[in-house]
């Protein structure tokens, strides 16, 4: 069954539906006696009768024939299904995509917003989510592990890859409970942070990317000491928790309720803001991750040049 052509089942199901030679050579736009030399070589070929002839036209099927139409119903809507999806690939609307994003993108709302409408556009489309720091989700691109990501801008995209940024939001100050600055009600003065201990993130996880504790400082005109390095706004909250220092988180973080962190404002905090960049490789050629590519170059910020940044 395997070697039998296509339209043999077609031009068979026809047959059974008209139970009559000329009307189903008409639907199909084929001969009478073209029709009955095919439905002869279908027969050959499963090596059984599929028909008996009650005039030279009208048929009626036996019950192997009966039993086949089923089975050719069945062929033909799978090879049908089989089409249908193939064109849906193609067009980029079923198939998944690998996504890696920063948990300040999800916390600050703007990747669950994004994922929701997104899939309101393409509902065929699954969409896997990895979380990670900036400089793991980059590497994950390169070796194609991911196929887009959400991170902080790296000073330099690697060739493959290119990136713009899509939402911005100002800075916080994460601060133990006991420490001075969770008291009071007004901004902080980033000069006054200038003897403070700070939590930042590791080399390895911040070589090339914008370091948040550099903008306070830049604002408090000051040279941040540092007492630990972490991998990850985790692990730099939880080293805040346990009292080795404060740090500068994006204020999406104060979502998160990490015991004994209190987050604060800082004076100009709206003057330094957290760049969310959405990274792709710049030659895609699936169609389920460029027509993500696409839902994001809507969201590309535009004007954003005069406004000073983390970077």
């Amino acid at each position: 069954m395997a070697n039998i052509e296509l339209r043999l089942y077609r031009y068979f199901v026809t047959l059974c539906e008209e139970k009559h030679f000329a009307r189903a050579a008409e639907r199909l736009n084929i001969s009478p006696s073209t029709l009955t030399h095919q439905i002869q070589k279908l027969e050959k070929e499963l090596d059984a009768r599929l028909l008996s002839r009650k005039t030279k036209m009208a048929v009626q099927l036996t019950e192997t024939g009966a039993r086949f139409c089923e089975v050719a119903r069945d062929v033909l809507h799978h090879a049908t299904e089989a089409e249908l999806n193939v064109r849906k690939a193609a067009r980029g609307e079923i198939g998944s995509i690998d996504i890696g994003y920063l948990v300040s993108a999800s916390s600050c709302g703007f990747l669950p917003k994004v994922m929701s409408n997104f899939q309101k556009e393409k509902p065929g489309l699954e969409l896997n989510l990895r979380i990670g720091n900036s400089a793991a989700l980059i590497d994950a691109l390169a070796k194609r592990e991911l196929d887009v990501a959400f991170i902080t801008p790296p000073r330099q995209y690697p060739p493959e890859l290119t990136g713009y940024t899509v939402f911005r939001q100002p800075l916080a100050l994460a601060v133990p409970r006991q420490h001075w600055a969770s008291r009071g009600k007004g901004p902080v003065n980033p000069a006054a942070l200038k003897d403070e201990l700070f939590v930042v993130a590791t080399i390895e996880s911040d070589l090339g990317f914008v370091r948040l504790t550099d903008a306070v400082a830049e604002l408090g005109k000051f040279v941040p000491k540092v007492s630990r390095r972490a991998l990850g706004m985790s692990s730099i909250l939880t080293h805040v928790a346990m009292g080795n220092g404060i740090a500068v988180v994006p204020k999406a973080m104060s979502a998160f309720n990490m015991p004994n962190v209190i987050y604060r404002d800082f004076e100009g905090f709206n003057k330094k803001t957290f760049p969310l960049v959405f990274v792709h490789r710049s030659s895609e050629a699936s169609p389920a991750t460029r027509a993500f590519i696409e839902f994001m170059a809507r969201h590309k910020l535009k004007g954003e040049q005069s406004k000073e940044t983390v970077g």
